[in-house]
């Protein structure tokens, strides 16, 4: 199923909200993780595992691991999910005619 982007990073800015108890107005592309948002390497990890079920996709550790704002998670797993997405569009079309 495709989404929009905006779907997609409000869905990842709900993330924030609802396991890391941070406000709604704060979770904008321009915030830094550690400093703005008081993340740390612990919650970074929850983070991952929450995107990676909520989207069905699986995050590279090493790229994980470069984030520094809000708006680097968002394009990354747009990337992903789009990939994803353009992957299961192109399975369905590979089934036989019954």
């Amino acid at each position: 199923m495709s989404r929009t982007a905006e779907s997609l990073i409000a869905e990842l800015d709900r993330i924030f909200v609802e396991q890391f108890e941070v406000t709604a107005d704060a979770v904008v592309p321009g915030a830094r993780l550690r400093e703005d948002l008081d993340l740390d390497s612990l919650d970074a990890a929850d983070m991952m595992i929450a995107i990676e079920k909520r989207f069905g996709i699986r995050l590279d550790d090493q790229v994980a691991r470069t984030f520094r704002t809000v708006g680097d998670i968002h394009a990354y797993v747009r990337t992903l999910v789009a990939e994803k997405d353009a992957a299961s569009t192109d399975d369905s079309g590979d089934q036989p005619a019954v």
